[in-house]
This record gives structure tokens, sequence and C-alpha cells, in this order.
């Protein structure tokens, strides 16, 4: 046990325009548009969007109780396909009585209860001690990422921000990465309750300016984060944790400001569950730290052709509609991964600041983010910084998910959102609608200008769309990456940094069968979508426990209602099996899932 002492977080769409006829020329690429699919950057498998409000009952234990196999269990959900999988992966059994010991150690006070929330990577034990005390033990599951790594980064990166950048994050009273040798048999950190309210629970009731005042709260601290610019690129940690080999000679850049503890914290590893995942953990895998933004672009793939080279299968996480362009090929996708590592150089912005090695939280969900339980709703903390790392402004920075609006309403620049001219004469009902909608808008356009705009590049989507599809494919297919190495073919000119001719080569036949597969892939995913929203169901066949019975019987019944065409054409390309709520990978040697 560490305890610590205080110092002296796709969809592609039809181009709007019509394609024109089609030659080999760089002009003709230019025709076939894409947006970059929203899935690609979300951590599998959390849900596409998170819930304001958790409707989900907590498992309560109480001392006294014989322990409850709830609370090893996931028991916030279920899935309507691949559920033994699912589960198995979120199933952790651990020493109760242990864990209560060492809380009772550490805060001088026995555990009178014990409140279970979980997400989809962890378990959160919120505790109550007898002296009146509260406190979080945090335990991770297998699907959260790597041993001993993720644990210890997580605890070293709250330490950071919080003492070096004056982030407010809880702090830390006791942790293990060691599960074999701490008596407790899991990773765990035991943590100071976050003060304040979660804002998921105040958000829909907040005016105005109390939600400029949260916007205003974030900017600030997450500009206290890119103050900070570390000499490369990778996770966080305290120097003991990680063999000298594999650290970053020096923790800051040159020349950048310095914040502190060089001899306490260091870069290392890269700790996210993507360079982990099934085979991944095992293999010889360069995991940085990166002193590039080309070398750690160049590891995305290399990862990828490693690993299909030997185990490529399928998976649960894998889009339902993978094979839209036919079977998955293993050389077909190897040969697309080689494409995207001749044309790194291009996808490099040159701007100093935007290649800044910076710490980032990239899962600011309302979840995340506690406020003032007052009337001014400041930022008083945030949770939740399992798998941040130190990487590229440019690929980290994005909008909260909360702020997230529909780009095609936004005005581009520093411009803002105005309400439609027609706004005058439109019903009471649909002005209260537009009203809110603006209202969403601005905010969102408030982070825009005072965050993002400043760390601007040109050609945004362009550049980093074929990174976030490189270490996808065999999960997504390998479509998202073939039409944007044709956005890149289209955009060599201005995006090459020299006068070096495109690698990349497409012929006429190609870039129309491409446009054929978006077409498809678009209208099957709309099928997807809405079959999602008909049945209330989140990414990989999420529901509610309480509503497992009533969407299984529902979803079997629905397949043989289907329209005839759409199934015709679903048959002719995947004759397999084109249903995508089945199950789709072998059951696991696990606990069997109890109703």
């Amino acid at each position: 046990m560490k305890v610590l002492r205080s110092p002296a977080s796709i969809r592609i769409v039809r181009p709007t325009t019509a394609l024109k006829p089609p030659n080999v020329s760089r002009k003709l690429a230019t025709a076939v548009s894409i947006t970059p699919p929203s899935y690609l950057s979300l951590p599998p498998p959390g849900p596409p969007k998170p819930l304001l409000q958790d409707p989900r009952p907590p498992v309560v234990t109480a001392l006294g109780t014989e322990y409850n196999e709830n609370l090893f269990r996931y028991t916030s959900g279920r899935w309507l396909y691949n559920e033994s999988q699912q589960m198995a992966q979120r199933y952790i059994k651990f020493d109760v009585a242990a864990l209560h010991r060492i809380i009772a150690s550490v805060c001088h006070s026995p555990v009178v209860s014990m409140e279970k929330k979980e997400g989809l990577f962890n378990k959160t034990l919120m505790v109550t001690l007898a002296n009146g005390q509260k406190v979080a033990a945090r335990i991770k599951n297998p699907i959260a990422g790597p041993d001993h790594l993720m644990t210890s980064s997580e605890v070293a990166t709250m330490d950071f921000v919080r003492h070096n950048l004056g982030i407010p994050v809880p702090k830390i009273l006791a942790w293990s990465s060691h599960a074999a040798n701490n008596g407790v048999g899991a990773e765990y950190i035991i943590m100071d309750s976050a003060p304040g309210v979660q804002l998921s629970t105040v958000w829909r009731t907040m005016d105005s300016r109390q939600r400029k005042n949260v916007v205003n709260s974030i900017v600030a601290l997450e500009q206290n984060m890119l103050n900070a610019k570390f000499a490369q690129y990778g996770s966080l940690y305290y120097r003991d944790d990680i063999p000298e080999s594999k650290r970053a000679p020096r923790l800051y850049a040159h020349g950048s400001r310095r914040f502190g503890s060089e001899e306490k914290f260091c870069i290392g590893p890269i700790a996210h569950r993507n360079f982990y995942e099934d085979e991944r953990a095992a293999m010889n895998l360069d995991r940085g730290p990166w002193s590039s933004p080309e070398d750690y672009l160049r590891s995305l793939a290399l990862r990828e052709e490693a690993w299909i080279s030997r185990f490529a299968k399928p998976n649960i996480h894998d889009d339902p509609f993978r094979n839209v362009s036919g079977p998955q090929l293993k050389e077909e996708h190897l040969q697309c991964l080689e494409q995207y590592r001749s044309i790194i150089p291009a996808l490099v912005p040159t701007a100093r600041k935007v290649l800044a090695s910076n710490l980032w939280h990239s899962d600011l969900n309302p979840g995340n983010i506690f406020v003032s339980d007052d009337e001014e709703r400041r930022v008083v903390s945030i949770i939740d910084w399992q798998g941040c790392w130190a990487g590229p402004a440019y690929l980290q920075m994005t909008s909260p998910s909360f702020l997230a609006c529909d780009g095609a309403g936004l005005p581009s620049g520093l411009d803002f959102p105005k309400l439609p001219p027609e706004y005058d004469i439109m019903s009471q009902d649909t002005k209260a609608i537009m009203r809110e909608d603006h209202k969403a808008q601005m905010l969102h356009k408030l982070y825009e200008i005072k965050q993002l705009y400043p760390y601007r590049i040109s050609d945004r989507e362009a550049r980093t769309m074929p990174v976030r599809a490189a270490g996808r494919t065999w999960k997504d297919g390998i479509l998202p990456l073939r039409l944007a190495l044709l956005d890149i073919f289209s955009r060599w000119t201005e995006l090459s940094r020299s006068d070096e001719p495109c690698p990349l080569r497409f012929t006429r036949e190609e870039v129309q069968e491409l446009k054929r597969q978006r077409d498809r892939y678009v209208d099957w995913h709309d099928f997807l979508d809405d079959v999602r929203t008909t049945f209330g169901m989140r990414l990989y066949g999420w529901v509610s426990p309480h509503e497992y019975p009533s969407k299984r019987a529902l979803l079997e019944g629905t397949r043989s209602r289907l329209p005839v065409a759409l199934t015709s054409q679903l048959e002719e390309i995947l004759p397999q099996d084109w249903w995508p709520f089945r199950d789709t990978v072998p059951l696991p040697s696990a606990p069997e899932v109890r109703v």
C-alpha cells in the first residue's frame, strides 16, 4: 500500500455536392468528402453520450452482512448481445474485509457502510466511516487498461495536476497498483470524496449565467494544463514506478516553464487501453515515450499491423457493419496501414504551439465534473483521470462532451451563432426549441473561441481523421481509413511540406467504388442508429437492467419485419449473418450472468 502525504480525464456523411465526372486527377478526389466518424474518438465500450442523470440504483453493502456477489459484478446495465463477454470484462473479485482494514488504517476510523457506483471501466465504492468521514475507493475492472501502469499513471497525474498545476482533484489517501501482493486482490485508489455537487444532477436546472460560469471555469483549469509542456509524449508517472530505460530523459520541454517536481515525476510509456487490448498486452510494441509526433503517429499503425498479422479476429466492440466493403482481409488492412505511414509527415502541422506535449482530460462529461453548491456553480473538482496522457495538443484538444453541438448550424471563426431570420414568425413552441438550441450553440462557441481557436490549424479534420482511423481499422472496417487517405490525396498540395509527389494513387474506378461504399455505409448506419433510438439502447447494445426483458423480446421480433429490399442488399454483401444485434465472439470462461 502506498500512502500520499501532502508536499511543502463513424459517422461518414454524404457530401452536400454531387460527385464530379471521375478521372484520376487530384481534383477528382476532392469531391468525395467525409466528416470524422463520431465514435472513432470514443473509448470503447462506453456509451455514445453520457447520461445527464444516472437512473440506476446503487448497490449498497453494509458491514455485518455477507459479501454480495453483485459487488464484484457489473450490475448497472445489461447488453442485448455479447453480454457474457461484456460482463466478464467487468468482473473483479476482491477481499472486501482487507479493503475495509486499509481504509480504516488510513482514515483512523472503521468502515460503517459502502455504496457501489460503477462506470464501464471501474467500480467506485462510496465509503462512510464511523466518524462521519466519507471517502471513495476505486477498483479497476479488467477492461480498464494495463496492470500497474493504468493505476500508477492515474495517481501520479492526479498528484501532479493538484499540487503543481492547481487543478481541483480529490486528494489521494492510499493506493496500490500491484493486485497480486496488496492483500485486496485488485488495484485500488482510496481518495477523498469530491466536494460540491455532480454537474449531471444540476445542469438542466442551471440558468445561462451559471452555465457560462462552468464553461469559464473549465477553460481556466485547462489553461493551467496547457501551460505545462512536457519533453516527450506519453503517460505521467512517479519516477520510482517506471524502469529507467522506459523514462523520458527529462520532464519538461526545453525553454518551457518549469512547474517543479522534476525529481519526482517522469514521462513514460502510454497507459491507454488501446495499446494493451486483447493480445496487444503481451506484444513487444512501441508504447513510447515518443520524442516526436511522427513517432507517435507511426506507432499506431505499427501496433495494428503487428496485431492484425498475428491475431486479427472478431471482437465484441467491432462495428457491426465493418464488412461494408467486403470480407475483412488482413492483406488489405496491412496495405492501407502502410499507405497511412507513407503520408505521416503531411499529417503533422508545423506550428510549435499545437505540437506541444500537454496533459488533457479527454472525458469531461457531466458525471466527472463537480460544481459548487451555491448560486455561482463554479467547478470545484474534476474526477476520473484514468487514461489521461501528455500528447500533441492538436490531437488532444476537444470540446467537453456536454457542450457538443451540431456543427452544421455553427458559424466559423470568431462569429457567434444567431437566431434564424424567420424566428419572429415561428410558433411559441418552435421559438422555445430554437432558444434552447441557440443557448447551447452559444456555450459551445464560447468554449471554442476561448480555448480551441488559439490552437486552430489548417485542414484539421484532414490531418486528424487518418490518425483516429489508423488505430481502429479492424474494429471499424477499412473504409474510414481509405476515405481519409483519399482526402489526403486530394489536399496533398496544401498539406505536404515539400515538392515530393503524393505517395498515394487512386484510379477512377477506385474512387467510384469508394463513393458507393460510403453511401451504403451511411445508409446502413442510419438504419443502425434508427434501431438503437427506437429500442433506447446505447453503444454495443447496452440497456438498463429493468428494461432488458422487454427490449430483448422486442428486438427478437424486429428482424422479420424489416423491408425485403434492405435485407436482400445486406444478405448480398454480408451473407454470413448481417444482423448487427447478435453474439459475434465465442463465450468466455467467466462467471455466468445473473439477472
